[in-house]
């Protein structure tokens, strides 16, 4: 039986302040020498942050750096208010008195300690659990968080999925946040350091932009069905010379990485999204924007198959029908 699931709502919410470039400092050495690394290492001149929190009147040079943390955290009550009232009256009420799950991601695990003058509640919050989410959604059977930097949206996935179609719980409350810390950004960005020297520098820049989403999934039948692939180990990490990614019933292929190595012309049926090129990178939610392209282009009656590769030459991927 094939393993799939729903997504009957989801949400995201994103900074209203606007895009900020990064300055590099002698007062931060580390940052800086890992912001020339990871510029090397992905061929752009410069990087660009939206942030929640940013204020208006620091110091430009500064203004990324240290951002408020209260509107991160409350993005992601909009969020997940923006999701749950996003259900249907009856819908709703449903899953309040359903067997829910509650699982937590974002792309670093603890990154608390990066914020200015937090306090230990609210470290709590970014750090573990919501549990002002937890109480939101009446979940009362299991939660968890999961810490997988660019790939624990997608084991949040899998993980719902198999509880959904054990019939261990009826809906699965997935809420991700990503917090683009400059230092953290860099450093992820320069772990392949064999690219370092085979990227040719261009005049565009990367582009981070912190996202807070919220995704309900359960196994009653909705607009979007959603099906979880296997890791794919792939020592040569070439997707384009890859069969799976060669079936004309792939209307949409999306690269939800920040190098794409998809061919344009492995798949004459298929057109190819790169996520991150129109959206900016989100880190461990980039993958899920792939559903917001559907939605602003009203996309009906077709599928779009996922990717997101990783530094080990392999990758992950998941099937949505439309």
């Amino acid at each position: 039986m094939e393993n799939f699931m729903y997504l009957s709502s989801y949400s995201f919410v994103e900074p209203e302040e606007p895009l900020h470039l990064y300055y590099p400092s002698w007062l931060n050495v580390w940052e800086s020498y890992s912001y020339k690394n990871a510029l090397k290492n992905t061929g752009a001149n410069g990087w660009g942050f939206k942030r929640f929190g940013t204020m208006p009147d620091a110091y430009i040079r500064e203004v990324v750096r240290k951002p408020h943390y209260m509107p991160y955290i409350d993005a992601m009550e909009k969020a997940s208010n923006q999701a749950l009232y996003g259900l249907l009256t009856k819908e709703r009420m449903h899953l309040l008195k359903s067997r829910t799950a509650f699982i937590y991601v974002d792309s670093w695990g603890e990154s608390a300690s990066f914020e200015k003058n937090i306090s230990a509640l609210h470290t709590s919050v970014i750090d573990t659990l919501p549990k002002n989410l937890i109480k939101k959604f009446s979940v009362s059977d299991a939660t968890c968080k999961i810490r997988g930097e660019k790939n624990a949206f997608l084991q949040a996935m899998r993980m719902a999925q198999d509880y959904l179609n054990w019939d261990s719980f009826e809906f699965v409350i997935v809420c991700g946040a990503y917090r683009a810390v400059p230092l953290l950004e860099f450093t992820a960005e320069c772990m392949d350091t064999e690219r370092i020297r085979k990227t040719e520098r261009s005049t565009c820049i990367n582009i981070s932009v912190e996202r807070i989403g919220c995704f309900i999934f359960s196994k009653r039948e909705s607009a979007l069905k959603i099906s979880c692939g296997s890791y794919v180990a792939d020592g040569n990490n070439k997707l384009h010379n890859r069969e799976q990614f060669a079936g004309s019933d792939n209307e949409l292929l999306c690269y939800a990485g920040r190098y794409n190595q998809i061919s344009p012309t492995s798949n004459p049926h298929a057109k190819t999204i790169d996520l991150v090129q129109l959206y900016g990178s989100s880190g461990c939610l980039t993958p899920a924007l792939g559903w917001q392209y559907i939605s602003d282009h009203c996309l009906r009656e077709g599928k779009m198959r996922t990717i997101l590769p990783d530094e080990v030459g392999g990758y992950n991927f998941f099937d949505t029908w439309y």
